[in-house]
């Protein structure tokens, strides 16, 4: 039997299996673009509807922001959007003096999203409050003993000092000078440093 022979009988036995590998092939790759597109276009959705809310919140409207983050928690619970429209919700809500709503979209975001600076800001706001309610330890427990973001260095410094135990604030406060910091963010930590000696 020849090369050409071998070939052709080669393709008369597998050419359905070949057919079925084709279309299944294309199915793929049309699946995965159409998927993207998908992706995109709810994207490009959230964005604009997000756009709106934050125009409504600058004319001096909340309604808006706070629905788009309520809807959003629970179908786009890491989308980065929900989490810009938790933050402007849990300042409303701070604002209006309704806490345990403000830490709610605070721990939505602390738990879902995947933007480790938009994690930091939303760690940051909640400790601040939990400080101003005196919930020392509850503080503590959310930054943890070795953060990594110098705010929140700074913050573990201030509550040492509220809890006076100056030698620990001392300890962060001299952390957050190795960060690479404004010039009035290093003058207000040093200041607090000479405050504390």
């Amino acid at each position: 039997m020849s090369d050409e022979e071998k070939v052709v009988s080669w393709f008369e036995e597998n050419y359905k299996s070949l057919i079925l590998g084709i279309l299944l092939g294309l199915t793929v790759l049309f699946g995965y673009k159409s998927y993207l597109s998908s992706q995109n276009s709810t994207q490009l959705d959230l964005s604009r509807q997000f756009d709106l809310a934050v125009i409504s919140y600058q004319k001096g409207s909340t309604a808006e922001i706070l629905s788009f983050s309520k809807s959003n928690m629970a179908d786009n619970s890491d989308n980065i959007y929900t989490s810009l429209a938790n933050l402007y919700s849990a300042k409303i809500m701070y604002l209006e003096n309704k806490l345990d709503q403000s830490y709610l979209f605070l721990d939505h975001i602390i738990l879902n999203s995947d933007d480790n600076e938009i994690v930091n800001i939303a760690k940051y706001r909640k400790a601040k409050i939990l400080i101003e309610e005196m919930k020392y330890e509850q503080a503590h427990t959310l930054l943890g003993d070795d953060p990594d973001n110098y705010q929140l260095i700074e913050l573990k410094g201030d509550l040492h000092y509220l809890q006076n135990n100056d030698d620990e604030a001392l300890r962060y406060y001299n952390k957050v000078l190795a960060y690479n910091i404004t010039p009035n963010e290093k003058k207000n930590i040093l200041a607090k440093i000479n405050f504390i000696k």
